[in-house]
């Protein structure tokens, strides 16, 4: 005979499964070998999150990556866009971050874009956000990452369509067999390395004054996350400021 345990096991569905790890703001881990469809997974749950109900909306609006998807999910892959696109509006948010073993290793976790990253784990849930985080080696990757307290889950995959997602929120491990490949286009060899800074970017310490320079240098309102009204304020709050200390001179 069955436990009663064993039985709400079978009668969980992978959809219940989802519900499960991405319902609240959470940090979720793809693992595997080499050419176990890592990247195709990750875009699959997107594509799975953006569709599944949760109350009158769904579990994710909004995607945005380091990976290349040919406009189809926002293409971030440096520090400042990501906290920008975060808080940038209520929606509930997704973030893939690929070839995170080689982006934050465990031996560079004193590096200032490890800390910088870890610094924005804990606000996830502020920001409406949640992660996806695929590496070929789990363990490898900076340990904060793997911290139970963000942590809810690690889908490791066995081959292509084949995953066991490892969980403290299930029984015991859950296999999810004939995995579809995803319709979202990406080039798997066109995976942006994760920066501090965006290349080539000029960077100010001031939030205020990095997002008026981007401006004049050609970023529109959509761009930069930013309504009208609020960036004409900010220019008249930046104008001031001169003209006090020239005043002041």
């Amino acid at each position: 005979m069955q436990s009663q345990q064993q039985l709400r096991h079978r009668l969980l569905t992978f959809d219940s499964i989802l519900h499960k790890l991405f319902d609240y703001p959470s940090i979720v881990l793809i693992g595997g070998i080499w050419k176990s469809g890592k990247t195709d997974f990750a875009l699959y749950l997107a594509e799975r999150l953006l569709r599944l109900p949760l109350f009158d909306m769904t579990v994710i609006s909004e995607v945005a990556s380091n990976i290349d998807t040919e406009g189809k999910f926002n293409y971030i892959y440096d520090l400042r866009s990501l906290r920008q696109w975060l808080y940038s509006s209520k929606k509930r948010k997704l973030y893939i971050l690929d070839e995170a073993s080689e982006h934050l290793p465990s031996r560079r976790a004193m590096t200032s874009k490890n800390i910088g990253f870890i610094q924005i784990i804990p606000e996830i849930s502020k920001a409406h956000a949640r992660m996806l985080i695929v590496g070929h080696q789990l363990l490898t990757i900076d340990k904060t990452l793997l911290d139970a307290t963000w942590c809810r889950g690690a889908f490791i995959k066995l081959g292509l369509k084949k995953a066991e997602l490892i969980s403290t929120l299930i029984p015991r491990p859950y296999t999810i067999n004939d995995i579809p490949p995803t319709t979202i286009p990406f080039d798997p060899y066109s995976i942006a390395p994760f920066q501090e800074n965006a290349p080539g970017n000029v960077m100010f310490k001031d939030d205020d004054r990095q997002t008026i320079w981007e401006w004049i240098n050609g970023k529109n309102y959509k761009e930069l996350n930013i309504k009208p009204m609020t960036l004409h304020r900010l220019i008249k709050k930046i104008l001031k400021c001169y003209m006090e200390n020239d005043l002041n001179a």
